[in-house]
């Protein structure tokens, strides 16, 4: 990073730098004085080294200049196609978000509700002006003299803009991005109003709400929420839930902290978060908090380098996504921090798949029935997720629900066994009427020689084909969406890590081969439960 290592009294671009801010991987800010002694803050890129850096400054740029407004800070001079790469911000005299509830314990009472007005106009003119900031977190959110700033457009793009993220990636910080962003959707205003909302609650807790870390990926998915016990906190609660159309407006939750009684919609149906209901919380070290999933949040003990206006942030408790987005060298972050996000499993089902669609060359009807029993476990735990997501939508997140909609499994598991029966029927129809088909045109030779070989691997593939069929019906035919969803929960839960995932892949690559091998040696095809069919002769 020599391109970019400045030492105070050395000259960027005719601004002095008088500190050292932050650093990254390929940039850096600074605390500069321009010609008139006025202080600012300049961060520079290697824009020779880091394409992907270099064009993140530009939108950064492009964002601050397009917008107006009092949180956010004003853009002084730029240089985007010089050597020296950099942009000069107004300097926000003050500290962080983190280190000021670190130091001064969380807000509360009005100040909360300032600070989160504040930041929620913002976002709120952000949006208007087409940009997303993609990265709200307490670490970019300055405590300036006159109030909140939000900081740091660095991950930020326009809604038209080309993605910069590699595939598979995610960009963000752990604990502080959206849910559907995690799952795959693009991060749009939604997901940024969702990252305020975590915001604010680490605001009013002095803790991280879904913990740091590689961990908080997995909270965030489960709605594993801890947030302190104050006035408010339900409807902080409703705007993290995972159900998109179910969070309330961020206007609504700052009317909740201000003591409002609000109704909001819930799919059709109203929810009443009684706000004026929750106690407000005592001194920091006396924080009450509510544990809402049974567990406790985790220890926020993160340190963070000091950060101002545009600042690269460099966290060493806050796993970020996507390292390389950031612009940080990846050995600045533990393996735990370095978070890809991968919540389907389409190589593990790709693989399930072919070993089930390979085996009905030898065991049709089991290799039908473990499908058709996946697709009814797949679609009970879909089933499981919603009605847990429905309940957190209309009483919120409380202690013991995965306990209690574990307890409901069996009627997950009747209820989706009855959905599963249409597309069950409709497989087995088109798998047993290709496999047919393929066997007589087989058996008549007009798809393979005579010779007990060709006969051989021609019944093998035309059982095959069906398979193929029937796995396409129970996975993309009608009313399947939610057998696919709960596909890829099993996969993920059975396949955690990337580890899993490829013995996973192995073990199913071994099943194929040893079908081979059957076919090869020319094995007695199996049709229990059924009576003995014809095979190749």
């Amino acid at each position: 990073m020599a391109s970019v290592d400045r030492r105070i009294g050395d000259s960027i671009g005719g601004y002095q730098v008088t500190g050292v801010l932050g650093r990254g991987g390929s940039g850096a800010v600074y605390q500069v004085a321009d010609e008139s002694g006025a202080p600012a803050a300049l961060k520079l890129v290697d824009a020779r080294a880091d394409a992907v850096a270099a064009t993140r400054l530009e939108r950064e740029v492009a964002a601050l200049q397009s917008l107006r407004h009092e949180a956010v800070p004003r853009v002084i001079d730029a240089e985007l196609d010089a050597d020296e790469t950099f942009v000069v911000f107004e300097l926000v005299p003050g500290t962080s978000l983190f280190h000021y509830v670190q130091e001064n314990g969380p807000l509360k009472g009005e100040q909360l509700a300032f600070f989160a007005e504040r930041m929620a106009s913002a976002l709120e003119a952000a949006h208007a002006a087409g940009v997303v900031h993609r990265d709200v977190t307490p670490s970019n959110v300055m405590m300036g003299p006159d109030g909140p700033v939000l900081i740091d457009f660095g991950l930020s793009h326009r809604q038209d803009d080309d993605r910069l993220t590699r595939d598979g990636l995610v960009s963000g910080t752990a604990g502080y991005v959206a849910p559907e962003v995690i799952d795959g959707a693009d991060p749009g205003p939604i997901a940024d109003d969702w990252s305020w909302a975590a915001t604010v609650a680490y605001a009013m807790s002095g803790t991280a709400p879904f913990g740091s870390g590689s961990k908080a990926i997995g909270r965030t998915l489960e709605g594993d929420l801890t947030i302190a016990q104050v006035l408010g906190a339900e409807a902080v609660a409703a705007a993290l839930g995972r159900d998109v159309g179910g969070r309330p407006g961020m206007r609504d939750v700052v009317a909740a902290l201000r003591g409002a009684t609000t109704v909001f919609e819930r799919g059709g149906q109203e929810h009443e978060l009684a706000a004026t209901a929750v106690m407000a919380a005592a001194a920091p070290s006396g924080t009450q908090f509510v544990d809402v999933s049974g567990m406790h949040a985790a220890d926020s003990s993160e340190t963070w380098e000091t950060a101002t206006s545009g600042a690269v942030q460099t966290s060493g408790g806050e796993g970020v996504l996507d390292p390389a987005d950031a612009g940080y060298p990846e050995d600045e972050f533990g393996s735990e921090e370095q978070v890809v996000a991968e919540p389907t499993r389409h190589t593990v089902l790709m693989a399930w798949g072919a070993a089930l669609v390979a085996s009905a060359a030898v065991a049709p009807v089991v290799a039908f029935g473990a499908m058709v029993i996946f697709a009814i476990v797949a679609r009970t735990a879909f089933r499981r997720n919603q009605a847990l997501t429905a309940a957190r939508s209309r009483k919120g997140v409380r202690r013991g629900d995965g306990v209690v909609h574990t307890i409901g499994l069996p009627w997950y598991l009747l209820r989706s066994a009855a959905e599963s029966l249409p597309s069950a029927l409709l497989s087995a129809a088109a798998g047993v009427g290709t496999a047919a088909a393929a066997w007589w045109l087989v058996s008549a030779e007009h798809l393979a020689a005579g010779t007990s070989a060709g006969q051989n691997w021609g019944h093998a593939l035309a059982l095959v084909a069906g398979g193929v069929v029937a796995v396409f019906m129970l996975a993309r035919g009608p009313l399947t969406a939610g057998t696919r969803a709960g596909a890829h929960r099993v996969a993920a839960t059975l396949s955690p890590t990337r580890g899993v995932a490829t013995l996973w892949v192995v073990i199913s690559l071994a099943a194929i081969g040893i079908v081979a091998v059957a076919v090869y040696l020319q094995a007695d095809i199996w049709w229990w439960p059924l009576p003995q069919m014809p095979t190749a002769t």
